[in-house]
């Protein structure tokens, strides 16, 4: 009878829990689902990681490969992220071309990793103007249950902070490249940036702002994904995506910042304890 009366009148049905504090699954307004995290899944990639949060499922795999600098930055390496949201994750996706969505999650997921500047991309030059790390970063969506650019982000980090670049001998007069497996250097980590979406639900000529969305509760709320997403790194402010919709208010504002704060020091403790108990 619920999922009938939630068909017939969604917003009523929202609202009706709303009024009562309280979401269609049970969580408080600043409640989060519970993260699930697995490294060192594929071994085929030479990092990767498989994050649950909810019922939202990301693997991530990282390849190595060597190529030339870009002319204009001879001593910078690469890192690329690329997202995929295939059909089996949800029945919104089509097999073909990415989606507007898999693109728009591509690149907040890419600028949230330069603007935190969690790594040195010069530490990936291993020659000047000759060689230098690529560092191909594939996402890959299993399941689609909202929020999917935090769970994104906790996959790339995890695969980041377990990779180890081999050794690299450059010849410099015949060209001759030499890549020694057995000589590991862990790549540095500066920072560990950490995104936490939000809902923004207008009710009552205010807003109300929902932590951790899943999908039903974005749609309803307006938006392709999340509203709002507020990255923190180590607890410090290092990037805010608003999309669409009104002004929030200051205290929706601290409140976000306040919930984001804290999710960034408890998702920072779960990738250390699955890397050391994996050790």
């Amino acid at each position: 009878m619920a999922e009938i009366y939630k068909l017939i009148h969604p917003v009523k049905y929202f609202n009706d829990y709303v009024s009562r504090d309280t979401r269609p699954d049970g969580r408080k307004f600043d409640e989060q689902r519970n993260v699930r995290l697995n490294i060192d899944s594929l071994k085929t990639a030479d990092s990767s990681a498989v994050v649950k949060c909810g019922n939202t499922t990301v693997v991530c795999g990282i390849k190595l490969e060597l190529a030339r600098p870009k002319a204009e930055e001879p001593d910078i390496g690469y890192l690329v992220t690329n997202v995929e949201l295939p059909p089996l994750c949800s029945s919104k996706y089509r097999p073909g071309p990415p989606s507007d969505h898999a693109q728009i999650t591509s690149t907040l997921v890419a600028d949230i990793i330069t603007n935190s500047k969690c790594i040195d991309l010069k530490e990936l030059c291993v020659v000047h103007d000759k060689l230098a790390w690529v560092l191909y970063c594939d996402m890959v969506c299993l399941d689609n249950d909202g929020a999917l650019v935090d769970a994104c982000l906790i996959a790339l980090m995890a695969s980041l902070k377990t990779i180890s670049l081999p050794s690299v001998t450059y010849d410099e007069e015949t060209e001759e490249i030499a890549v020694d497996t057995s000589v590991q250097t862990p790549l540095t980590i500066h920072s560990l940036p950490v995104a936490t979406s939000f809902a923004v639900y207008e009710y009552n000529h205010g807003n109300v702002i929902l932590s951790d969305p899943t999908v039903y509760e974005e749609e309803i709320c307006g938006g392709l994904g999340s509203n709002l997403i507020v990255c923190c790194s180590d607890g410090v402010l290092c990037g805010i995506h608003k999309f669409g919709g009104s002004s929030l208010s200051e205290k929706c504002q601290e409140e976000a910042l306040k919930i984001a704060k804290q999710r960034s020091k408890i998702i920072k403790d779960v990738i250390d304890t699955c890397i050391n108990n994996e050790e």
